[in-house]
């Protein structure tokens, strides 16, 4: 218990530059322990927001646009996404691999179970966002945040109604977050950068090499 508690860091401490690596390399290490397939360490200045990403939510129209409070339209202006980003140096990019993708394809399942499971895509990821962005925060980083992808309504929610928008109380206050692609992040440019490949989910799955689901922690 002691050397627990000796671990722990004060808010604020003051960390040099080879803790700060340190303690990067361990939340990247956590998330291959957590499930993620790949995991890397990243300037944050390689994160670009763009807005055309914001638009791909409206053109054409995403079926969860508006639907929770982590969606567009409320989610936060991209002036100030920027402006919030570019105070980070650090963070860590994952993603994990979604297989059998038939299971996850939209409207392939037959039973409402087969249905249900196409919502949960992001789900993993969505998780592991939040334990790393937790361990970052037990770590004294106390400004980390994370973001995952999709929409918490079905990765969390199974597709029922915002409860925070319709009665002001969320399900998952601490792991509901917006997506990535929310914030205006672009994902493609980004996970270009660490020689990751994505493929188009469209038509013929069984031409598709593999399916992805990605996640950003921003710590410090």
């Amino acid at each position: 218990m002691t050397t627990e508690r000796a671990a722990i860091r004060p808010f604020l401490t003051k960390v040099s530059e080879g803790t700060l690596m340190v303690d990067l390399e361990s939340f990247r290490q956590k998330a291959l322990e957590l499930g993620a397939g790949t995991a890397e360490i990243i300037p944050a200045t390689q994160i670009t927001v763009d807005e055309r990403v914001r638009l791909k939510c409206i053109v054409p129209r995403c079926l969860r646009a508006g639907e929770t409070p982590n969606c567009p339209p409320y989610t936060p202006e991209l002036d100030v996404i920027r402006k919030a980003f570019a105070k980070f140096a650090w963070a860590i990019l994952l993603k994990t691999h979604v297989e059998p993708l038939e299971a996850y394809t939209p409207r392939s399942g037959k039973s409402k179970a087969e249905q249900r499971q196409t919502l949960l895509f992001h789900q993993k990821t969505g998780e592991i966002v939040y334990q790393i962005e937790r361990l970052a925060y037990k770590h004294g980083y106390h400004l980390a945040m994370g973001f995952g992808g999709g929409s918490c309504k079905d990765y969390l929610c199974h597709g029922l109604i915002c409860q925070f928008l319709d009665s002001g109380r969320c399900r998952f206050p601490h792991r509901a977050r917006p997506a990535m692609e929310a914030m205006g992040i672009d994902v493609f440019d980004l996970i270009g950068k660490v020689g990751w490949e994505a493929y188009p989910l469209l038509d013929e799955l069984s031409q598709v090499p593999c399916a992805i689901s990605v996640g950003l922690v921003l710590v410090y």
